[in-house]
């Protein structure tokens, strides 16, 4: 038999146990040792996956793309908008289509919540979410801790504070979930009216500012604002928003082996300083590059559910 994962989907990262992430982590690594400019794995030959992103993407669509290339997928890229979508089409129905045309496997990112879960209900594909609507983002996650696992050779322990606007984030939710099945300790900081304060389903507590965040962490992952966030009086003003929960040179030059992160793309300025992604610390650009390893990994897995 071959190693698989323990359910035969990817929705979210309550959907994996343990020893599926350290599966992961373990096929990442096999991966990343492995691969060499212009080489193929056969993983996914054979398999026909289908891109479909009824949402803008530029990292998680090119990372999945280069992924399902590297293990020699046959693939189908879906463009919601030029699509029978905009003539009425149900989802369900687009869903039908692609079915019965040979796709197995599924690479969805979706403005709804939950429109995944619906989807997987209603195929015998394999669906895996790459981001639903403001509910998980679970690749994310996986690429995030795969990162700092890489950077720390552990992650038990590590003490983590998410700074921004946790409230609409699904890189936080699939974060919080995962990095504590792994053992971190996780805190939030950002402005009131972006923190789920009444409703805070995984009792993480709040730090109060960004000196003591950068005190208390050994990692800082910073959310980007989105710009509906700054147009829509959830936050006073930029200037103000960048003065209180903005990274600064000046503000980690206090703890000079602070990790930083961030999923991208970064409102310099507002989020981070610009000198910062040069600092020798920073480990975005290696988020970018675990991604395609990691995301390599989970089709990897996921595909021996069609072939065992």
């Amino acid at each position: 038999m071959l190693p698989t994962l323990s359910k035969p989907f990817l929705l979210s990262c309550d959907d994996l146990t343990t020893d599926d992430i350290e599966l992961i982590f373990e096929r990442a690594k096999y991966f990343e040792d492995n691969f060499v400019s212009g080489m193929r794995f056969e993983d996914l030959k054979g398999i026909n996956l289908a891109l479909a992103f009824f949402e803008n993407s530029t990292r998680t669509k090119l990372s999945f793309e280069l992924a399902a290339k590297r293990l020699s997928a046959d693939i189908m890229n879906f463009n919601a908008s030029t699509s029978s979508l905009q003539k009425g089409e149900s989802l369900l129905d687009t869903l039908k289509t692609i079915e019965a045309m040979g796709v197995q496997i599924y690479v969805i990112r979706h403005s709804s919540s939950g429109a995944q879960y619906f989807l997987q209900r209603n195929t015998s594909g394999i669906i895996i979410n790459a981001g639903d609507g403001k509910h998980e983002h679970p690749t994310q996650a996986l690429l995030d801790n795969y990162t700092l696992l890489k950077y720390f050779r552990k992650i038990k322990g590590l003490k983590i504070t998410i700074v921004g606007d946790i409230f609409h984030s699904r890189v936080a939710r699939s974060n919080i979930i995962l990095m504590r099945k792994l053992g971190a300790e996780v805190k939030f900081l950002g402005p009131g009216t972006l923190l789920p304060r009444r409703l805070n389903p995984w009792n993480v507590d709040y730090i109060d500012d960004i000196d003591e965040a950068i005190e208390w962490s050994d990692v800082v992952l910073v959310l980007r604002v989105q710009k509906e966030r700054m147009n829509s009086g959830l936050i006073p003003s930029i200037d103000e928003y960048a003065n209180f929960y903005g990274v600064t040179l000046k503000k980690i030059s206090k703890k000079p082996n602070l990790v930083i992160m961030h999923p991208g793309p970064v409102n310099y300025g507002v989020e981070l300083d610009y000198e910062i992604s040069t600092y020798p610390n920073c480990l975005i650009q290696t988020q970018v590059s675990s991604g395609v390893y990691v995301r390599m990994a989970v089709l990897s897995l996921l595909s021996n559910h069609l072939k065992n």
